[in-house]
């Protein structure tokens, strides 16, 4: 089995940009597992920072800002509040970090960790009445990604307060977002028997056949990386009883993909194991296990 799923520290490592980091930021108890992280896995977990070190990207400031009333997408973050950072870098191994091993840790972490005590997503809203208008919308995530790093939010006094579906919720979150952040570094590539059992070249019109040449990602624009990704996805977003489920072939979600609903011919069921079986061997993490975590199982 062939595959090249790697940490390109390149990629990360800007000319001209003084990317220089240092830990620990202080004198506290928990600098010290800051300090640990660093060491084990590369990845600078920040509770001070500035706005270029969460915005920058080689084609510009990727912060939030208005044009016309029109909102770009991206997230507004607040530092941690150094109160609750020993308690956030907790929630942060146990809903993060444990799921899986040193290797993967150190291969797929990006290299700098915001800790927040205010992740939100920002978005254009509209108001109907008395004028049609544009309008900024926000709404409070567990997590943000943007080129170089993850930013993590409850670095406040919410951190001891999470219901159980809260923290569902973040392992839902955070985990999707580590992966989106390693598909959008390009550091992970679909194995070769993967690649080979689909058809990626004839056409593919209704979700009815790309279900049937094991293909979950859609209809539009289908490649085996983009499978790849969508299966990685799957796993860590949904339950296994939720992907077993009886679900028409008609709904684009996750949801059924290894029912014979949907999977007529058994090749999602068999690609699935696939990329499963990889993560296993080759890391010693298996995916599902997070998106059973997400519902609690």
């Amino acid at each position: 089995m062939i595959a090249s799923c790697k940490k390109d520290e390149e990629q990360l490592t800007p000319s001209g940009i003084d990317d220089t980091y240092k830990v620990p930021q202080g004198n506290n108890a928990f600098d010290q597992t800051i300090v640990s992280y660093y060491k084990a896995y590369g990845t600078y977990m920040l509770y001070k920072f500035s706005e270029k070190d969460v915005y920058w990207t080689p084609t510009g400031f990727k912060k939030p800002v208005a044009t016309n009333g029109t909102w770009s997408s991206g997230a507004e973050v607040e530092q941690s509040d150094p109160a609750y950072v020993a308690a956030q870098l907790a929630l942060i191994k146990s809903k993060w970090f444990d799921f899986y091993t040193d290797k993967f840790l150190k291969q797929f972490l990006p290299v700098k960790i915001m800790l927040c005590k205010k992740v939100d997503s920002v978005f254009t809203t509209y108001v109907f009445t008395p004028v049609y208008t544009a309008s900024k919308g926000t709404k409070k995530v567990a997590a943000f990604y943007n080129y170089d790093n993850i930013q993590v939010n409850y670095g406040d006094a919410t951190v001891s307060s999470m219901t159980t579906a809260e923290q569902r919720a973040f392992i839902y979150k955070v985990n999707l977002i580590f992966m989106q952040s390693i598909f959008a570094r390009g550091l992970c590539a679909p194995t070769s028997d993967f690649a080979s059992s689909a058809d990626y070249m004839s056409n593919v019109t209704t979700l009815a056949q790309a279900y049937s040449r094991g293909i979950i990602m859609g209809t539009s624009n289908i490649s085996a990386q983009s499978d790849w990704n969508a299966y990685i996805t799957a796993m860590v977003t949904y339950s296994t009883p939720q992907l077993n489920a009886s679900v028409a072939n008609t709904d684009s979600t996750p949801a059924g993909m290894l029912n014979t609903t949907k999977d007529t011919a058994g090749q999602i069921k068999r690609r699935y194991n696939i990329v499963r079986n990889y993560f296993i061997s080759e890391y010693g993490v298996d995916l599902q296990l997070i998106g059973n975590a997400t519902r609690g199982l």
